[in-house]
């Protein structure tokens, strides 16, 4: 015989009632997510290209970390994001970019490799062509007042992730500190600063930040390299 407890269990679940654990409804996202143009915000991901060009990757990378080349923020990608969860690889969608779209957003997504790697695993969920996804990326990109101290730092910068978030809010008049998720390696006090990422709406308003950018960044405190 059933529990007590279990009866009502059986009985919440059929009236639609039974609440999913997190890790449940996240699954249960991603599976939404295989339909092309589902998801509920945009995180465009910028690179910090002098923490990229120090890695093992980076000293092999001789198109974006050649000497002089000078790059401070780049696009990494533009992510389709459920409030918990994302969307990946969806299915449908076109999977060649051509290159003539690659070509044309080279200046900021310096990589072929990683222009056709962010397309196949985010851009086709945003439900847009390869052109029409890459051009958005590029036009949010554009948008973003960059504050002059992280243009082009000539030594290195030291800012607490906090800090990060109020000097880009005060760079974007009408934006808030919670539309900016700083990501960094470490903890303490030494962290190193790898990426920024900022928030938008499907329609490309900005955005609070959902929970997937919560904790991206656990240091205090975080070193940004100076471009070269």
């Amino acid at each position: 015989m059933k529990s007590i407890k279990n009866i009502a269990v059986s009985l919440l679940a059929l009236l639609g009632l039974v609440v999913m654990p997190l890790a449940a409804s996240t699954t249960a996202a991603r599976a939404r997510g295989e339909a092309p143009g589902l998801f509920d915000y945009y995180v465009l991901s910028l690179s910090w290209s002098p923490t990229y060009c120090l890695s093992k990757k980076g000293r092999r990378d001789r198109k974006q970390c050649r000497p002089g080349a000078g790059h401070g923020f780049v696009i990494h990608g533009l992510w389709p994001q459920f409030r918990r969860g994302w969307p990946s690889q969806c299915r449908g969608a076109a999977r060649f970019v051509p290159d003539r779209v690659i070509r044309e957003v080279l200046d900021v997504m310096p990589s072929r490799g990683l222009v056709i790697h962010e397309w196949r695993k985010h851009g086709t969920c945003s439900g847009l062509s390869p052109r029409a996804y890459f051009a958005l990326a590029e036009k949010l990109f554009r948008r973003i007042n960059i504050p002059r101290a992280y243009l082009r730092p000539a030594t290195a910068l030291r800012r607490a992730p906090r800090q990060i978030r109020e000097d880009f809010a005060r760079a974007n008049p009408g934006w808030t500190p919670d539309m900016f998720a700083p990501v960094c390696k470490g903890r303490g006090g030494n962290g190193l600063f790898t990426e920024l990422r900022v928030c938008f709406t499907p329609t490309g308003h900005p955005s609070r930040c959902g929970t997937n950018e919560a904790g991206a960044c656990r240091a205090r405190m975080v070193t940004l390299p100076p471009v070269r």
